[in-house]
């Protein structure tokens, strides 16, 4: 469970994590976020690539900036549940 898959219910992919958002209300609540994969796009692009000559070994090395992000496509298919345990 290295990705925090915990399996399939009624085609839906449950995955597990412990970057949820707690809200202290006079109980203890949760944020659940589910939705579409169709909901979201996500883009990544490498920019300013150098190479550079390694220090402790005879070889070249490559070092960049990773960019990357997202954007919600259509709201309406993402839903935020705001739950309590119990």
């Amino acid at each position: 469970m290295r990705n925090g898959r915990l399996g399939r219910i009624g085609n839906f992919t449950l995955y597990k994590s412990n970057n949820y958002t707690a809200v202290t209300d006079t109980y203890q609540c949760y944020h659940v976020l589910s939705g579409h994969p169709k909901g979201l796009t996500f883009a990544s692009q490498m920019t300013k690539m150098e190479s550079l000559r390694a220090e402790s070994t005879f070889g070249s090395i490559v070092r960049g900036l990773s960019v990357y992000g997202y954007k919600v496509t259509i709201p309406t298919a993402l839903v935020d549940l705001y739950c309590r345990k119990g």
